[in-house]
């Protein structure tokens, strides 16, 4: 007998569905099948690829709310006459998601406005084209007398047109709607998948195994009939997106039968049947000959006359159930709920009774009690199982008592146990928070220590580029101080002068010619060329040291506002004399750069050691030096509403396979020679990019250079 309360479950879950078949009826929607015009030949099907092409042929019209237009591999073609003033700006929506290919053309007075795509071989238009997991097509607003809606249509399955002009808000609402059923029954088919593969890896019995099998086949095929797969774009092969919905029909067949065969154990209790079931293989591997092959029609239809084998369940279930296994009553009242529901299905298809939200969903509503009360089914086994080893319990209580006092002692030594590993595991907590600790510490001093190794490899450079100015005015000063000397000698004979002497005119010419000798013009010259020259030497001095100053910042983690034009330039001016034999620097900086938050000391760490490995880079080449480049850029972004400053650096050199680009980041990895590198500098760039949530992007060719692309938000 069937258990009563599993009953009383499934009749309020019959309940709970009726009254939301009763509600769904309050969401019918309005389909205009009966002013739908299909064109009856078959002539023009295939070729014609234009609306306007067929004006002159016969369309007859549909008789039905939603046209069925079978199973055929020909093109379809359907129009529908709107108006112009009140239809347009809403949308034309085709309530069937499993259309492989379709095209809506919008022709007004007899010039096609728009033409649209959507189906299996389109998923991204599909996607755009779609408000719901059906696809829609916006009606143009156009000036015009006559605006008609031409339908093209082609699948390796039945056709069905359920079509409505709706407006966005209907569109987007009953799309919600849709979205939150199927949510509901998603999240149903996955409890069942979870809680039965749950059952196969604790009571390690086949029957859950196969179960979630089928599960898997019902699901998808719910899936891909109500076009998820589409609308999440599960699915990126054309090639497979025209057969997916064959193949979940194939699969659901197959594992039914498998399920079914082993579940009531038809080899022993209904033998008969039990080969019957394994004939039914055939047919469902002749779909699948047919569908490799391209014979898409005729593999839909070879798999809808396999499914007509679901009658022979209601037989055998009771033929099992009579035998005294109670878990075949489940299965029978589930398979004639699934049934009733296709019933219902294929009746709305053809039109026998009305095709609405309560028909459409018939099908996942059924397949989603079937589910619930074949699962009910394969817990009735484990409450057989429960019973069974109750009676054994029972025989054996003295043993279990003998076990349970064991069972106690061991609990209390695990407590003990768990209190110490549990002490421990705390200690070893705390040792590894200091151990963080540490090792961000660590972390900070390798920082500045790479900082400092490459400052001191920059040293030599930086006293060649101080001592140049130094000397220079070093050389003025001495060249100054003859020519002072010269002028000093001049003043003193003019100082002299006795302008009441009679003797002064014969003096003046000892003066004038000594002027002469000393040529007193050349020298007041190139005094004001020493002088620019000196000056020259210290700004050139003091712009080394500001720049020295600049980047050999050590802020640590503090921050504050830096302009990156400046930070660039301060590296560069250190590399100056470093990167004159490697290769020429050109910088292409965008002016009013907005300040950035960081810490500048680092991003100086950043730039030297990317620029320095580009040079490096472009001496491995067989250019000569006046070829080899690197290119320092700087730019403003706009990218959806949020702005970047994006530093690029690129190279004429020997470039990156992509092997070395995956790991060109990794602590220690160097393509130097030993000694020449430690493989920590890009390792650090990275780590102190992240910390200003900078990202670095490289490009790279063999033989052609690299980019190192670094964006800054704002």
């Amino acid at each position: 007998m069937i258990n009563c309360k599993a009953i009383s479950r499934l009749s309020f879950l019959l309940f709970v569905v009726s009254c939301f078949s009763f509600q769904s009826s309050s969401f019918a929607q309005k389909y205009l099948g009966s002013r739908l015009e299909i064109l009856s030949t078959t002539a023009h099907n295939v070729d014609v690829q234009s609306p306007i092409d067929l004006l002159q042929e016969t369309w007859v019209r549909s008789e039905l709310d939603v046209p069925n237009l079978g199973n055929s591999s020909n093109w379809v073609w359907a129009r529908l006459d709107l108006d112009p003033v009140t239809d347009a700006g809403l949308s034309v929506e085709i309530a069937y998601a499993t259309i492989d290919s379709l095209q809506v053309f919008m022709v007004c007075d007899g010039v096609v406005k728009s033409k649209r795509s959507a189906g299996a071989t389109v998923p991204r238009s599909f996607r755009e084209q779609q408000l719901g997991n059906y696809p829609s097509f916006p009606i143009p607003v156009e000036d015009c007398m006559k605006l008609t809606c031409y339908i093209r249509a082609w699948s390796g399955k039945q056709i069905l047109l359920p079509v409505r002009v709706e407006g966005t808000r209907k569109l987007l609402t009953d799309g919600h709607f849709r979205d939150v059923f199927f949510a509901i029954y998603f999240g149903v088919v996955i409890s069942l998948l979870i809680y039965n593969l749950f059952l196969y890896f604790s009571v390690k019995d086949n029957n859950y195994l196969q179960y979630v099998l089928f599960i898997i086949a019902v699901g998808g095929t719910q899936l891909v009939l109500n076009g998820y797969d589409r609308v999440f774009e599960l699915i990126s092969s054309p090639w497979l997106a025209l057969r997916i919905t064959h193949i979940f029909g194939i699969l659901s067949g197959v594992f039914s039968i498998l399920f079914v065969r082993n579940f009531l154990h038809l080899k022993s209790k209904a033998p008969l049947y039990y080969k019957i079931f394994g004939w039914l293989y055939i047919p469902y591997v002749f779909a699948s000959l047919l569908l490799v092959s391209g014979y898409f029609n005729a593999s839909y239809d070879m798999i809808n006359v396999s499914a007509l084998s679901i009658v022979l369940l209601v037989p055998v279930s009771i033929k099992v159930w009579r035998s005294g296994d109670e878990s075949a009553a489940y299965f029978l009242v589930g398979w004639l709920v699934f049934i009733t529901a296709v019933t219902v299905f294929v009746l709305k298809d053809f039109g026998l009774i009305p095709y609405n939200e309560a028909t459409l969903y018939a099908l996942p509503i059924g397949s989603a009690i079937e589910l619930v009360v074949l699962s009910l089914a394969l817990g009735s086994r484990i409450n057989q199982l429960k019973k069974d080893r109750q009676k054994a319990k029972e025989k054996e209580l003295n043993t279990s008592l003998l076990n349970e006092k064991i069972q106690r002692e061991q609990n209390v030594e695990l407590e003990k146990n768990v209190t110490e590993r549990t002490s421990e595991l705390t200690e070893m907590n705390d040792s590894l928070a200091e151990t963080l600790e540490d090792l961000k510490s660590a972390q900070q001093q390798l920082i500045q220590s790479e900082k400092l190794a490459s400052l001191g490899q920059l040293t030599a450079g930086i006293a060649h580029e101080l001592n140049n100015p130094i000397n220079f005015v070093t050389s003025s000063a001495q060249s100054l101080k003859r020519d002072f000397a010269d002028l000093k000698e001049v003043i003193e004979s003019v100082s002299g002068l006795q302008p009441k002497s009679e003797a002064l005119s014969g003096e003046l010419d000892v003066v004038i010619q000594r002027m002469k000798d000393l040529d007193i013009a050349f020298t007041l010259k190139e005094i004001d060329e020493l002088l620019a020259g000196v000056v020259d030497g210290a700004e050139r001095t003091a712009e080394i040291v500001s720049g020295l100053r600049i980047f050999s910042r050590m802020d640590g983690n503090q921050s504050s506002d830096a302009n990156i034009n400046e930070l660039l330039t301060s590296t560069l001016i250190i590399l100056r004399s470093n990167l004159k034999d490697e290769a020429d620097v050109l910088t292409e900086f965008s002016e009013n750069l907005p300040n950035i938050n960081c810490q500048p000391g680092k991003l100086n760490q950043v730039f030297m050691n990317i620029i320095t490995n580009a040079a490096q880079a472009t001496m491995e080449t067989q250019l000569i030096r006046s070829e080899r480049e690197v290119r320092v850029r700087t730019r403003l972004v706009n990218d959806s509403g949020k702005q970047f400053i994006q530093v690029d650096i690129t190279d004429n050199g020997v470039g990156m396979s992509e092997q070395k680009k995956s790991q060109i980041f990794n602590p220690f990895y160097t393509t130097k020679g030993v000694g020449q590198g430690t493989g920590l500098g890009l390792s650090i760039v990275k780590g102190i990019l992240d910390d200003h949530d900078a990202t670095i992007e490289i490009t790279s060719e063999i033989g052609k250079g690299t980019t190192f692309l670094l964006s800054f938000p704002l």
